[in-house]
């Protein structure tokens, strides 16, 4: 009876620990890292890629440009089934706008390494371009992301409001499981392993 009711006392101490676990070094990371310098990136304005929503955050997973689903035709300005003298056009347009060795801009450089040039040997490759026309992705088939919409301020975590979602993730996942860990333990030592009162077989 006794260890029954050491056991039940344990148990919350238990689950904050593992909520703890993976809590507290995420947490000192944040703290301790350097606030990342914003910079000016260039995206794709066009309407087809304002639709797609290729640019919205995401919780689980970071928006960073390694980690996008770049639509290719967009980028070009073209439509599914271009040929190839279409597709060359405004690569060769592009080109005279953010190439290196006609635009000293970094900015310029790393939108044609990342999306313009990519974008032409994915269109000009008969294998990943037919992956383009039927899954919309250079790969091919992609597998399936939820997303959760949530208030801007929330996932902007390198910014000042970036504080009140890890305050948020605090209280529920810490001090909430706190509260709980000295509240259940008061009042289950009241009671015997089958929730009959301590006071009530001592007076008996």
């Amino acid at each position: 009876m006794a260890a029954s009711e050491e056991n039940d006392a344990l148990f919350p101490i238990f689950i904050l620990t593992i909520i703890a676990l993976p809590l507290v070094p995420y947490i000192i990371m944040k703290l301790c890292r350097p606030a990342s310098k914003k910079t000016k990136v260039i995206h794709c304005q066009c309407a087809q890629c304002s639709r797609s929503g290729k640019y919205r955050k995401s919780i689980f997973k970071p928006s960073q440009t390694s980690q996008r689903v770049v639509t290719l035709l967009c980028i070009l300005g073209l439509e599914p089934g271009a040929s190839d003298s279409e597709i060359k056009k405004p690569y060769w347009r592009l080109s005279v706008q953010y190439h290196p060795d006609k635009n000293s801009d970094p900015e310029a450089h790393k939108y044609f390494v990342e999306y313009i040039a990519k974008a032409y040997q994915a269109l000009t490759d008969p294998i990943s371009r037919e992956n383009i026309e039927k899954y919309g992705h250079p790969d091919g088939r992609q597998g399936f992301q939820m997303g959760i919409a949530l208030p801007q301020f929330l996932l902007d975590i390198d910014g000042a409001s970036g504080g009140i979602l890890l305050l948020w993730i605090v209280g529920v996942c810490i001090l909430l499981p706190l509260v709980i860990d000295v509240i259940y333990p008061s009042r289950s030592s009241k009671y015997t392993g089958n929730y009959v009162m301590h006071r009530t077989l001592i007076s008996t």
